[in-house]
């Protein structure tokens, strides 16, 4: 359970440390869709609270790790589907976050934590089952 403790907090600290450096040199963001930047503020402190979640109370904070992921995740590409600021058109909005390197990488990053957290509830699940799959394949 330690070393998920560390990949989860590891890909934890990346999200925030990636939002964080978004928040202090995307001036765009600020300007053009304020509530965005609002949204990943939260996401960042949810990060950073879950990164100690995971030391302390960690089936919860895997949990709580899986849902802001998954929420983010969402929200991410929702942005590049159709979250345009009022008045910029949605392919402008899209190629300006698709050639956005720091957007991609938190993009990566919940896919990356969404991997390790249900990697972490599925595998206990599937250990007792992978001997009889082994069997069930030789035959």
């Amino acid at each position: 359970m330690r070393i998920v403790r560390l990949l989860l907090s590891a890909a934890l600290g990346i999200s925030a440390l990636v939002g964080i450096q978004i928040l202090a040199t995307d001036y765009w963001l600020w300007s053009a869709a304020p509530t965005h930047a609002y949204g990943l503020v939260a996401f960042v402190a949810l990060d950073l609270a879950l990164i100690f979640g995971v030391w302390r109370v960690t089936r919860l904070a895997i949990f709580g790790a899986l849902l802001t992921a998954t929420f983010q995740l969402v929200a991410m590409l929702g942005d590049i589907i159709g979250g345009q600021p009022a008045g910029l058109p949605a392919a402008v909005f899209r190629n300006y976050l698709l050639a956005d390197t720091a957007y991609l990488g938190l993009l990566v990053t919940q896919g990356l934590i969404l991997a390790i957290a249900v990697g972490t509830w599925a595998l206990p699940h599937l250990h007792g089952h992978w001997p009889g799959a082994l069997r069930m394949a030789r035959n």
